[in-house]
């Protein structure tokens, strides 16, 4: 498919596989959460007449509950635990009462007692079913959460945007160049908002040859009153049809921000909007992590030279670290192409010992008339190298988080 069809159709192909999804397996997304013994024992041929689009995880509980970008494509969790094990129960009352909390829970219980099923319902459990358990019987349940999830919204499964971070190795590395020049491509046909989290040298909004009247400083502000109406009031609009939340015009301290403050800026974002991207900063603090950690993918921004790519392995050690190595693109911005017009990037990957997905052009011009201009590279020069690139890699990334939500 061609580029510009592919990224024109990002909304209408994520609208279309929902459509899909309600026609073949329903609109509420159910992540089952079992031991491999018992899930070996589904009909996964039979699941889809239950009118839910049902996903086995394999990965254990824990590691359902570190992952946001999947919390965030739950509407209804079906997890099984062992009611004699505190540190089980605890574990799953806390992600209930934390990242879970718009999440009804389902109980999966072996040796089901009545005794049990008295003490789960009094926690924070929605519903209980025992193991082993009748197609009926895990309908039933997912009846029940789809009726508690239209109660909590009013209507039906919340929207849940992607999000994807961009952080720079080094500064002056490209980053926001990257994050603005995909955000405009994006924002055609979907609603894009652009975050910068640069609080002491962000450049977003300049980039974009916006004027902001509010900044993220004025989110900081509201704490409990951050919500969508506030959150509207804030947001620039681009020309694009993308809305910005620019960094603050003075420097602001870091821990202004606080985890706190990023997990409720993104849950608000997300439920307004079809795509949010985050220019950050390119420090690690206790907010930024948070931040990565919600993030569906992060672009990690570098260049083809001794330090960034030293500092490019540096911060591929700490994501893998958390845990979001699987989530990380690398980008090798100002690259020179060589022979036949290719890039060779073997010695950076072998040192990075990381595939680096995508390269762009060294066009100083063409992409400072751009910045200059606030509009995308394209449309400074026809049939650009780096707009070939650009957009090669949106429509790459869009794929990907395509791929995400109909669960390939």
């Amino acid at each position: 498919m061609a580029l510009l069809a592919r990224l024109g159709a990002f909304a209408g192909k994520a609208a279309d596989a929902g459509d899909t999804a309600a026609r073949e397996g329903g609109d509420l997304r159910v992540t089952m959460v079992l031991h491999p013994q018992t899930a070996a024992k589904l009909d996964g041929g039979r699941l889809n007449v239950l009118n839910a689009d049902i996903r086995l995880f394999d990965g254990g509980f824990a590691a359902f509950a570190g992952n946001a970008p999947l919390i965030r494509r739950t509407d209804l969790l079906v997890v099984q635990i062992d009611p004699d094990n505190a540190a089980d129960l605890a574990a799953l009352e806390n992600f209930a009462a934390g990242p879970g909390q718009r999440i009804p829970v389902v109980a999966a219980v072996e040796d089901l007692t009545i005794a049990i099923t008295r003490r789960l319902l009094r926690s924070s459990i929605a519903d209980v079913l025992p193991i082993p358990f009748s197609l009926e019987e895990l309908g039933q349940a997912i009846d029940a959460g789809r009726d508690r999830v239209a109660r909590a919204t009013g209507q039906g499964p919340a929207r849940q945007a992607n999000i994807i971070a961009v952080q720079g190795v080094l500064g002056g590395m490209g980053t926001s160049m990257v994050a603005t020049q995909l955000a405009q491509l994006w924002a055609d046909g979907k609603q894009v908002l652009l975050i910068d989290l640069d609080v002491q040298r962000g450049n977003a909004a300049l980039y974009l040859n916006l004027k902001p009247r509010l900044s993220i400083a004025d989110l900081i502000e509201a704490e409990d009153r951050l919500d969508a109406e506030f959150l509207r009031m804030v947001v620039e609009r681009h020309q694009s049809g993308m809305g910005v939340v620019a960094a603050p015009a003075d420097m602001n301290p870091l821990d202004a921000l606080t985890p706190e403050f990023m997990e409720r800026l993104l849950d608000v974002a997300a439920q307004n909007y079809d795509l949010v991207v985050l220019d950050m900063p390119g420090v690690w603090i206790d907010w930024s992590a948070a931040a990565m950690q919600k993030a569906d993918q992060i672009l990690l921004v570098s260049q083809l030279t001794v330090s960034g790519v030293q500092q490019c392995r540096r911060q591929l050690d700490v994501l893998e670290a958390n845990n979001l190595g699987e989530r990380v693109r690398v980008v090798m911005n100002r690259m020179t192409p060589g022979l036949f017009g290719k890039y060779d990037l073997s010695e950076a990957e072998s040192v990075l010992r990381h595939k680096v997905h995508f390269a762009l052009c060294n066009d100083y011009p063409t992409v400072s008339a751009a910045l200059d201009e606030g509009k995308p590279v394209g449309q400074m020069k026809l049939k650009a190298r780096i707009d070939k690139e650009m957009r090669t890699m949106a429509a790459a990334l869009a794929d990907e988080l395509l791929a995400l939500e109909v669960g390939a």
